[in-house]
Formats: C-alpha cells, structure tokens, sequence
C-alpha cells in the first residue's frame, strides 16, 4: 500500500474528529518502547503463576491471540487482578522519548477535536504524552478501563468509545482513526470512520488482507499529518 490516496485538499475540511492510537502510533514504532512492556507482562506472568520463562511467553501470546489482549485473557481464565498487571507492565522507562516539537506544531493545525483510543491505561497514556509535551493537545482518553477490559478489535470496544466520545451514526463519518495495527481499523471503517494504518512491518500481511479497510497510509504520524495539513 502507498500513501497515494492522501487527498490533495487539506484534511481539516473533511474531518471534524481524529482519533489516535496511542503505543507505536503516536511515537515511532521503531523506538522499541512496546517491546519493553511486552517483556515486563512476561515477567509479571512469569513471578505471578510461577513459570519459567518460555511457559510464561506462551501464555501471554495464546491470551493475546485469543483475546486480542492478554490482560482480558488472563481476567476471562486465571482471574488476575487488572490493576496490580498494568501498574507492573507500564513501569517502563521513557527515556527515548522527548518533546516532540514538530509533532506538537502538527496537532495544534488540526482544527477539529484530537483523541486517544489506547488499549493501555490512562495513566500510561498520559506519562506518554506528557514526556512528549503534547498531552495537552487532546481533549479526551479512552483507555481499556473506559472498555471494561475488552480489548481492539473487539467490536464491543469500539461501540463504548463511540459512545464516550459523543459519536453517532452521522457525526462519525467526519470522524478519522489513525492506528498501527491494521485489524484494529477494520470494526471503525465498519462504524463508518475513515482509517490511517501507520505502515510497519510487523502488520504488513494483515494490512494486505484488510487493506478495503484502510483509506490512508503512511510511514509515521508526522509525516502523514504534515500531508494532510498542508496541502
């Protein structure tokens, strides 16, 4: 996919709501940083059910692939407490990041309102963000608490942020989602929300099979937003 379908007039005119992923889509999926809180879940899993390393890893993917999130599998099967795992897995580092001056000039272009659909915590969205200098550029965070704990791509999700961020089946329409996991865009391009797949490697052949349901693409957020903008 390229990013040839960007269209040639500024995105503002069209869209009066831009959601945004947060891990690997608002700071560059390169940095590594989600593979730091990867590993914390492996420790947690690990010390928690008291298993060795590789037991611990295959756990942690089984619930992810069957639950599109591993804190909502272990919640569904091993009844473990959200709170205690998400406090542990986002004690992580965020060193590499700092604030993003081009970023923060981006956001403050757009006209319509800016928001945040993580599958993380709030808390760990806004430690995010802050270390980026642009937390103040949103005006709203749906977390996975917002969701009960129910995960992207689950369609329930999207349906709780829908509500949370006053969309209806009109106002949605204006509304443009970007994310870096290309099944994540399939259940908002169904609600009707124009999609952005953050282009990386790892979601490249789901991406080719979803790509119906993704409009837009390109390599990173500040440079899909400056095409965007400024057209």
């Amino acid at each position: 996919m390229k990013n040839t379908n960007i269209i040639s007039s500024n995105f503002n005119n069209h869209y009066d709501y831009w959601v945004f992923d947060l891990d690997n889509t608002i700071y560059d999926f390169n940095l590594g940083l989600f593979r730091r809180i990867s590993q914390r879940m492996t420790e947690y899993i690990k010390d928690f059910f008291q298993l060795n390393h590789s037991e611990a890893l295959n756990l942690q993917k089984s619930m992810y692939r069957k639950y599109g999130l591993t804190l909502r599998g272990l919640m569904i099967e091993k009844e473990i407490d959200p709170e205690p795992f998400l406090e542990y897995v986002h004690d992580v580092s965020f060193d590499d990041l700092k604030t993003d001056h081009k970023l923060k000039k981006l956001l403050g272009e757009i006209k319509g309102n800016k928001l945040i659909y993580t599958n993380a915590s709030y808390k760990h969205a806004e430690k995010i963000l802050t270390s980026m200098g642009i937390f103040e550029e949103f005006e709203m965070i749906f977390d996975i608490k917002d969701s009960n704990y129910i995960a992207k791509p689950d369609q329930s999700s999207y349906l709780m942020m829908k509500e949370k961020f006053g969309f209806d089946n009109e106002n949605i329409k204006r509304s443009i989602f970007f994310e870096d996991t290309a099944k994540n865009l399939k259940p908002a391009s169904e609600l009707g929300m124009s999609t952005v797949w953050i282009e990386n490697d790892f979601n490249k052949e789901e991406a080719n099979k979803l790509r119906k349901f993704i409009n837009f693409t390109g390599s990173d957020i500040k440079s899909i937003l400056t095409k965007m903008l400024r057209s």
